[in-house]
């Protein structure tokens, strides 16, 4: 029983507290992943708005110069000598803001021109100072009218250091669609990565063009450095694509995995009581099962017990029970020698009747058998009460498969046969019907004996209802106490009794057994 028990206690216990497990911590999960997951596309939607407004910054002076006539007419202009443009180069920067807007954006910008008259100077050169250069050689090559160039090396001025540069790149084609000229705006590569730096995010974010990481959020681009590989990245949680004028970027979200701080903090009262479930809850039933396994064996004992005392009980009159069987056996072989057929039926009858008794090797027996020993016990008594006593056995067919303690009905019939028939002068009937009604076993042993007083009928019903062990030392009918106790503990306490007697007229004793718990009886 134990075992079971165990069993059961697997099936609706751990594994319901697994499942539960597995589905609460499940759900904590993805629920963490998500709000991770909001958490870097918030970080990636940051860095993008950083990098288009910084960039939009160059893109709105190159807008400023492509649509002014006053640069374009000062680009085209052919000048006479070096001095004349030296004097319209001084004038031109005196009329125009361009150099206070390109500072106050924290710019440089050169504007490449294909007039052969102008001196190189800072703002403006003439455009084979550039044919060699990186940047020039990809809007050729691209055929890019406007865009972004990212770049690790010298710059145009000449400069022995290597850097990172980001140009912004536009063709000067607003005035003449065969315009050679080109704008080049160099940003602040050191200012676009402390932009980003001062978000303060947790996760680190790059953005890459292709393979090389361009900027990060982290303190981890040196400007005199060449451009890290995105191949050194790990744990990439999330990448968002990003285009700026023609420049096909992406940004690579690090996902710094489990922060068990800020876990704990948000799941750790439901972990608490999840901990609480998965040890109390074992516990507890752990402690009904050896209760119920407890309770069974004491049923086990209880039933042992009630066994012994049906079979002492059987046996109190039998002092040696082989002796007996072979006088009986004797006395039906002088009877039969004597042609006394008779008296050798009824021997017979008592020879099989104590046979029964003595003979206990199971404690519950089929319907069908037991009302073999009922026939036996009934023929005897007609033997001794002559016509005084007549009986009727009826049972269904359905209902003689059925497992019952061994000597229960013969029980109930000599209890109708002594205290009913016997104390009556006239003749009286004994009744036995077993019928299936509903989902009830019922069994009904009817006498039309004398009856009982209603208070002797009401003892009786509550010896049999509250049937015990200890009831059985008592004197009076321990024999009805003993079947009703035996019935109750095969059932699980489920058998139902009643009892309706008149004086004078006789007595009903019913007795209702579920089917159900008649299934586990063998």
């Amino acid at each position: 029983m134990k075992k079971k028990l165990i069993i059961l206690y697997m099936f609706f216990a751990i594994i319901p507290l697994v499942i539960m497990d597995a589905v609460v911590l499940g759900g904590i999960l993805r629920t963490e992943n998500t709000k991770t997951m909001h958490e870097m596309e918030s970080v990636a939607d940051a860095v993008k708005y950083t990098c288009q407004e910084e960039v939009e910054t160059a893109a709105r002076l190159a807008r400023s110069i492509y649509t002014s006539r006053y640069i374009y007419n000062y680009m085209n202009r052919e000048y006479s000598s070096p001095l004349e443009y030296y004097d319209a180069y001084r004038d031109f920067f005196d009329d125009t803001l361009i150099n206070v807007v390109a500072g106050q954006s924290n710019v440089e910008y050169v504007i490449y021109t294909d007039n052969d008259t102008i001196v190189n100077g800072s703002q403006f050169q003439r455009i084979d100072r550039c044919k060699r250069q990186p940047w020039y050689i990809y809007t050729q090559n691209t055929g890019l009218d406007m865009g972004l160039y990212f770049f690790y090396g010298r710059n145009s001025a000449g400069t022995t250091e290597s850097a990172r540069r980001v140009y912004f790149i536009k063709k000067l084609d607003y005035f003449d669609h065969n315009s050679n000229s080109i704008l080049l705006i160099s940003l602040d590569y050191t200012k676009c990565n402390t932009l980003l730096s001062n978000m303060n995010y947790d996760m680190a974010a790059y953005v890459c063009d292709n393979d090389r990481i361009l900027f990060s959020n982290k303190k981890d681009s040196n400007v005199a450095q060449p451009f890290r590989r995105v191949t050194e990245l790990a744990n990439i949680g999330y990448t968002a694509d990003m285009q700026i004028y023609n420049q096909q970027l992406k940004i690579h979200v690090i996902n710094n995995g489990l922060n068990r701080a800020g876990w704990l903090k948000n799941w750790g009262w439901q972990l608490i009581v999840l901990g609480l479930i998965n040890v109390i809850l074992p516990a507890a039933l752990m402690l009904r099962i050896n209760r119920i396994a407890y309770s069974y064996k004491l049923r086990e004992q209880e039933m042992v017990l009630t066994r012994q005392h049906a079979e002492l009980h059987a046996l109190h009159s039998q002092i040696n029970p082989h002796f007996l069987f072979n006088a009986l056996e004797s006395i039906r072989m002088h009877s039969i020698i004597k042609k006394e057929s008779e008296t050798a039926y009824m021997v017979e009858k008592l020879a099989k009747l104590q046979r029964q008794y003595t003979e206990w090797d199971h404690d519950n027996v089929a319907i069908k058998q037991e009302l073999e020993f009922v026939e036996n016990y009934l023929e005897l008594q007609k033997y001794r009460f002559g016509d005084r006593l007549s009986y009727n056995i009826e049972a269904d067919e359905e209902c003689l498969e059925y497992n019952v303690p061994k000597l229960t009905l013969v029980t109930f019939v000599e209890n109708a046969c002594v205290h009913g028939i016997e104390s009556k002068i006239t003749n009286g009937w004994i009744f036995l019907r077993i019928y299936k009604k509903e989902d009830m076993l019922n069994i009904e042993v009817e006498d039309t004996g004398n009856g009982m007083p209603e208070e002797e009928a009401t003892k009786l019903l509550d010896s049999m209802r509250n049937a015990s062990i200890d009831m059985l030392q008592q004197k009076g009918r321990v024999g009805v106490i003993n079947a009703s106790l035996r019935l109750k503990m095969v059932t699980g306490n489920r058998t139902v009794f009643d009892i309706d007697s008149e004086e004078g007229i006789g007595t009903i004793v019913t007795i209702k057994i579920p089917i159900e718990s008649l299934k586990g009886i063998v």
